[in-house]
């Protein structure tokens, strides 16, 4: 009997992580991490701009390069689009303090976007995003907070292969 509940129960929970996965057309709220500072602070605009989240492993930081350029290059409206990197300190063997100067210089080569760390996963669990090493998901979220586009990209080729779909989804949402 014992071990039938406990068959259940695994179920159960299983079923609820597996719902919490993030998929196209969920909504999606902020969530509170820190920027490079070590301050605390929700991720910004969501529900008010369009926003292409970058939730990255500072092993790979540079795997969405390509689309991102491709992106500075479309300069968008900063009252209609906003970029976010999130830097996934929990994957990498880098020290926190280095990924947070990194972040800093990013900062300071995109002045439009933000710049954030999660040191911890806590953006991973919330949004059910699973593995994220060695990884950089791409989420991009509509002004409705409704997730238009997600993707683990896994190398550079991979990011050039999305950049003119992507850059569609932003341009039709920022109408």
């Amino acid at each position: 009997m014992i071990r039938k509940t406990m068959i259940a129960a695994v179920l159960f929970f299983n079923g609820m992580l597996q719902a919490q996965t993030l998929t196209i057309g969920k909504t999606v709220s902020t969530v509170k991490i820190q920027n490079p500072d070590n301050s605390p602070a929700n991720i910004p605009a969501i529900g008010q701009k369009v926003v292409a989240l970058f939730y990255t492993d500072p092993d790979v930081k540079d795997i969405n390069e390509p689309l991102t350029e491709a992106i500075k290059a479309k300069k968008y409206s900063p009252d209609k689009y906003v970029g976010v990197g999130i830097a996934n300190m929990a994957d990498t063997w880098l020290p926190n303090s280095v990924v947070r100067y990194v972040g800093r210089q990013k900062q300071a080569k995109y002045p439009a976007s933000v710049i954030m760390c999660d040191d911890n996963h806590i953006l991973s669990k919330a949004w059910g995003l699973g593995d994220c090493d060695d990884a950089g998901y791409l989420i991009i979220i509509g002004k409705d907070s409704k997730v238009k586009f997600i993707k683990a990209v896994k190398s550079t080729e991979d990011s050039k292969a999305i950049i003119s779909s992507v850059l569609a989804l932003i341009e039709s949402d920022l109408k």
